[in-house]
């Protein structure tokens, strides 16, 4: 087989193969490098001799070499011997298949040098050792060069994101979140530019048992491969499943926010919220209102009818006065049967007064609860100001007020700094 090309020096043998990867023939030599008699080997398959760890490479070759008549291809591998230990050769294939009068496979194997031997044992081993690290790791792993080919992947990975192995990196991460998308290419330019990025939050739709696209979160960290002369080569990153963290943050951001009860603010959110339109507060916007409201009578109501019924008007209330307020107004409870409304950019102290009278005549109508009707009336008090001004100093305000429409039979709105105005 002195037509097909080989690196010269060592024992070589000469074999021919079908389109089949079957050992249609094999010359002489074959004793000298594998042990065995031609006989012994001819009819069989090239992957009987293969080591098992080394068979994927050989045969995603065989097939990367049949797809391209006449080119030359070369492999290096273990082949088994005849006395069942392991020698690493190089085969150089050159597909002939076209050819009409002999389609065949025409392979030159060699003894590999002990010097090489030795470099593809310790390459193999660290290829081995990373990915069984890979695989165990409890994260997604992946890597990409600079033309954004994906050159590696752990099944983690693609267990985390629902999408089986791809080519490129845009395909891999095609379900990321359009809202996303450009926080994640970023992400990447940087990390392909020499750059780290670390903890970068990605929502992405993945679908459930029935098919559904359910929407996930994912945490994305890159860092940057470089050669010997420092040039970017390509990044590796890894991909965690944050859904769960995610979703308790949003529930305990939910709890320290929200009154579990009306699902108004809590206390310290809606003061919180004050704080920063006072802040916010310029000369385009006007002033700020706040609104205190108070239900009249709610012990009562707690001690007679019980406090399942005392929680049913609570939620009423609140409901009602949630849609009695503007859009951009915010309500939150501010004690038992307090609550407190910032109005934002809010030109005049009488749009706020007008703002707290719609609040006050939602809360004047009955509660139906259990079949028994508990009539509902609550005091109100408006403070504005469009200066800089303490929140707690407008709040005070807001309760003063309050209180003087409390003292009045709660029949008016009172604008602190006025006298009650009946409602119209």
């Amino acid at each position: 087989m002195s037509n097909v090309p080989f690196e010269p020096g060592g024992l070589s043998v000469g074999i021919r193969r079908n389109a089949a990867a079957m050992i249609t023939s094999v010359d002489d030599e074959i004793s000298d490098v594998l042990g065995w008699a031609p006989d012994e080997i001819i009819g069989r398959p090239s992957t009987d001799f293969v080591h098992p760890e080394d068979q994927p490479s050989a045969v995603a070759a065989w097939f990367e070499m049949i797809a391209a008549p006449g080119e030359v291809r070369t492999w290096q591998g273990r082949y088994r011997t005849r006395d069942g230990a392991w020698q690493w050769v190089e085969c150089v294939n050159v597909n002939r298949l076209a050819d009409p009068d002999n389609a065949v496979v025409l392979t030159t194997m060699r003894r590999v040098a002990v010097d090489q031997v030795s470099l593809a044992e310790e390459l193999r081993a660290r290829k081995q050792l990373l990915s069984r690290l890979s695989d165990a790791m409890p994260v997604g792993m992946f890597q990409v060069d600079t033309d954004r080919t994906i050159t590696f992947t752990n099944d983690r990975l693609h267990m985390i994101l629902g999408h089986s192995a791809s080519a490129t990196i845009d395909a891999q991460f095609s379900m990321v979140d359009q809202r996303d998308r450009s926080l994640f290419d970023s992400a990447l330019t940087a990390a392909l530019a020499d750059g780290a990025v670390d903890d970068i939050e990605l929502r992405f739709w993945r679908s459930s048992d029935d098919a559904a696209q359910v929407e996930h979160v994912c945490m994305l960290s890159m860092r940057p491969l470089t050669d010997s002369e420092g040039e970017v080569t390509g990044a590796v990153g890894c991909v965690s499943d944050v859904t769960a963290q995610v979703e308790l943050r949003r529930q305990l951001e939910i709890r320290a926010n929200t009154d579990e009860l009306t699902s108004c603010l809590s206390r310290a959110k809606i003061l919180e919220t004050l704080g920063i339109a006072l802040e916010r507060r310029d000369d385009r916007h006007g002033g700020t209102g706040v609104i205190f409201v108070d239900l009249c009578g709610f012990k009562v109501i707690n001690d007679r009818f019980g406090h399942a019924a005392g929680d049913r008007v609570l939620t009423v209330a609140a409901s009602r006065l949630t849609s009695a307020v503007r859009p951009y107004d915010l309500v939150g409870r501010f004690g038992g049967d307090e609550f407190l409304v910032v109005c934002p950019r809010v030109d005049t102290a009488l749009i706020a007064f007008e703002v707290a009278q719609r609040i006050h005549g939602s809360l004047s109508d009955p509660v139906n609860v259990a079949s028994v009707v508990i009539a509902l009336r609550a005091s109100v008090g408006v403070a504005w100001s469009a200066d800089l001004i303490d929140v707690d100093m407008l709040v005070a305000q807001a309760d003063q007020a309050m209180y003087e429409s409390k003292r009045t039979g709660s029949s008016a709105v009172v604008l602190f700094g006025q006298h009650p105005s009946s409602r119209s």
